[in-house]
């Protein structure tokens, strides 16, 4: 089963079903009970400060209910073990290291990201 992290835009995307085929394919996977989709706690943060300043809260309750319907989109929690991986990568900013330190952990398939810096990295597959 493939396993795959979705950043923010990603899964952003995902709720306005914006994605490319690529990025689609993967959590057309992971809907359809074939694959493991993460959102890392740090980016759903990201959406909720996002939802919550643009006056989108809908999407934000939209992201809870495409969680309890998909058993294998799930949460992943910053933890020590992420942090620990802080020294493994170039990613400047601190939400990037936690989603790509994140990728890293679960060994992931692919980080979902349209982030060109993240696809630069090359430090793990990137799709978009």
């Amino acid at each position: 089963m493939n396993t795959y992290v979705s950043d923010a835009v990603a899964f952003l995307y995902y709720l306005l079903d914006m994605l490319p085929p690529r990025a689609d394919d993967a959590f057309r996977e992971a809907e359809e009970g074939n694959a493991s989709l993460y959102l890392p706690t740090i980016a759903a943060a990201e959406l909720y400060y996002l939802f919550e300043r643009k006056g989108w809260m809908g999407q934000w309750s939209r992201i809870k209910a495409e969680m309890r319907k998909h058993t294998t989109l799930n949460y992943f929690s910053f933890s020590e073990d992420i942090l620990n991986l802080f020294v493994e990568t170039k990613a400047k900013e601190i939400h990037d290291k936690i989603i790509v330190s994140t990728a890293k952990l679960l060994k992931v398939n692919a980080l979902i990201t349209k982030d060109e810096e993240l696809h630069g990295l090359a430090e793990v597959k990137t799709l978009w």
